[in-house]
């Protein structure tokens, strides 16, 4: 037995080494470079918070896009965002593919828990010494939470991690926007009798000021990565552009005609609605309510668009203006107890016509595609809204009507964008479906761990999701030019949701100056780039900085996945700036003057107009149950 035995695991022996020598060589990664930072976190002690020095170190290798985190310390769940997300925008910033590198982080500290989000932009900065080789400046250190889209965001301890930086040799401190004056609390004794009683004071100081003082330590507010890595590195910080958006004649007679066809559409359906409203059995009381809805709405947003005639971004007022018409007929048809069926399955087999046609559809140039990209986006945005009409029908039919509405209404828009494009593309979007469903997939989980850890809810992160789902789907199905749109939306809106956030919990509008920039330079990047100034123009008159940002961050996604799918659909798509074709500056549809925002009492106006409806509608429904008990 104990021969078998021995002869057994020889035998074995031998399979092992024979395959060892038979299998091929195991894939060899060249390495690109390495780095380390100390980066300043907080710990909770039993006499309150203290301030330590964490040592981050990464290596970059060639790869596929990867991104790897070992930790001494236990890290929370948003550490593993926070390094792809630095990863990511360190690439961007230097033109590079980041799906031909992998990342290793190595985290060591005396903490026993590291958060993520405030070591993003430590992390940034290791990356970038790392690829491009050039010496971290160990007289700086840095806090902040790295945003997908490079900006800067608010962290906590910041007064205990500067001490801690001080007292490790550092000269120059860099913190996020609004965080140069910080609370921090002094404990204060009192006797009582025999006693002593401890509590906590709250003391605001301006950390400028006192860390120069008592430490010796400079600390100044970045917003961007750019200029953290100009204190890191010396880098040269990239001056505004001062280029204005270049629209040529032929895309400015698309706009007019886009324009055109929907005021009048707009006007048709305004009038249609009214005479509707009349003409029903609706009580006086319900009917005055819709009439001054139309008017409040569907009215006013036709009038503000006359005001903006031809300019990009006035077309989704002329939209919404069609849509609202048509909520207030399908209210009317919905009271009246008619069948509504016909007209949502009608909407439902125009979403999948639209949705198939924005796929299929040519561009023979650079113009073509962007209104490729537009009636896509729109196409999409109607599907969204059709599944959400569906969700909300049982608990509140009125907003599933509106939802049903707005879906209808995107369709007439995009059906004029798509007016004019031949049906034979046979490129394929694979490559930037594959690319921004890649983001989208970290993106918006990041920015959820971030926000679900403050309890701060977000309408736009909730939309980021089901974009993200939408692109999912889409590329599963093989259609990967939508499947790309969908991405960028669920990018754009889960990027605006993070900004939103660190300007709610700052105080500080740099990010929507930031965003604004890098929009306005995106625009201006290339001519006839119209999804972007379509978006950057909206941005100008909306009434909240939650829509302007979500804007902006459209305008800066969808423009920027418009000009890598030029480098595919065709090469020579994209004109040269400065053709001589391209017309004198004129007011449309170029980015214009920011308009008046609405003060509370306007909101409360608009809200006692939707609760009149709302309270109208209510009752007409009380009267039509009492009709039918009495049998009239």
């Amino acid at each position: 037995m104990l021969r078998e035995t021995i002869s057994g695991v020889l035998l074995a022996l031998v399979l092992l080494s024979t395959l060892a020598f038979t299998s091929p060589a195991p894939q060899q990664l060249k390495v690109i470079g390495s780095a380390w930072v100390l980066a300043p976190a907080v710990s909770q002690t039993d006499t309150g918070y203290v301030g330590s020095a964490t040592n981050i170190s990464v290596l970059v290798t060639e790869g596929w896009g990867d991104v790897f985190v070992s930790t001494y310390s236990l890290t929370q769940e948003d550490f593993q965002g926070a390094a792809t997300a630095a990863a990511r925008v360190v690439c961007n910033v230097l033109g590079l593919n980041f799906s031909q590198y992998n990342f290793y982080f190595k985290v060591a500290s005396n903490a026993v828990i590291i958060g993520g989000p405030s070591a993003g932009v430590a992390m940034a900065v290791a990356v970038y010494s790392a690829l491009t080789g050039e010496p971290v400046n160990r007289s700086v250190a840095v806090t902040g939470m790295i945003s997908p889209d490079g900006t800067v965001g608010p962290v906590g301890g910041v007064y205990e991690k500067a001490q801690a930086m001080a007292s490790s040799g550092v000269k120059l401190f860099l913190v996020p926007p609004g965080q140069s004056v910080v609370t921090t609390y002094k404990v204060v004794v009192r006797r009582i009798g025999p006693f002593q009683v401890y509590s906590t004071q709250p003391v605001t100081l301006n950390l400028t000021d006192y860390a120069m003082r008592n430490w010796g330590l400079r600390v100044v507010e970045v917003s961007t990565i750019e200029e953290a890595l100009h204190y890191f590195f010396n880098a040269p910080l990239k001056p505004a552009s001062q280029a204005k958006p270049i629209v040529t004649d032929d895309v400015r007679a698309k706009v007019n005609s886009v324009w055109s066809a929907l005021e009048k559409l707009a006007s048709d359906e305004l009038s249609a609605a009214r005479a509707y409203v009349n003409a029903s059995t609706l009580t006086s009381l319900t009917k005055s309510a819709l009439l001054r809805y139309l008017n409040a709405y569907a009215g006013s947003y036709l009038d503000a668009a006359r005001k903006r005639r031809g300019d990009a971004g006035s077309i989704p007022l002329l939209t919404s203006s069609i849509a609202e018409s048509r909520w207030v007929k399908l209210v009317v048809d919905y009271s009246e107890g008619r069948s509504l069926e016909a007209q949502v399955n009608s909407i439902r087999d125009e979403i999948a016509t639209y949705l198939s046609l924005a796929e299929k559809a040519g561009a023979k140039d650079f113009a073509q595609l962007n209104f490729k990209v537009l009636a896509a986006d729109l196409a999409i945005r109607a599907s969204r809204l059709y599944n959400a009409s569906a969700s909300q029908w049982s608990s509140d039919p009125q907003s599933a009507l509106q939802s049903l509405a707005y879906a209808s209404a995107l369709l007439e828009e995009a059906k004029l964008w798509l007016d004019g494009l031949s049906q034979d593309q046979s490129t394929s979007a694979f490559q930037q479906a594959s690319t921004y469903l890649s983001i989208a997939r970290t993106t918006w989980p990041y920015v959820y761990s971030v926000l679900s850890q403050t309890g701060s809810p977000s309408t736009l992160l909730d939309y980021a999701s089901t974009y993200y789902s939408a692109a999912t789907s889409l590329f599963s199905s093989g259609k990967y030019f939508l499947s790309a749109v969908a991405a960028a939306r669920s990018i754009a809106l889960a990027e605006a949701a993070m900004l939103d956030f660190q300007e709610s919990a700052s105080g500080s509008t740099v990010y929507v100056d930031v965003s604004s920039r890098r929009a306005s330079e995106i625009a201006s990047s290339a001519p006839n780039l119209l999804v972007s100034i379509y978006f950057y123009n909206q941005s100008l008159t909306a009434t909240s900085d939650t829509d302007k940002l979500a804007y902006l961050k459209l305008s800066s996604e969808l423009g920027s996945l418009t000009v890598e799918l030029a480098k595919t659909f065709n090469a020579t798509a994209m004109p040269t700036p400065g053709v001589q074709e391209t017309p004198q500056p004129q007011p449309t549809p170029q980015p214009s003057q920011p308009q008046p925002r609405k003060g509370i009492w306007d909101r409360i106006a608009e809200w006692l107009n939707e609760l009149y409806v709302r309270i109208s509608l209510a009752i007409e429904g009380v009267v039509k149950f009492l009709r039918s008990l009495i049998g009239k």
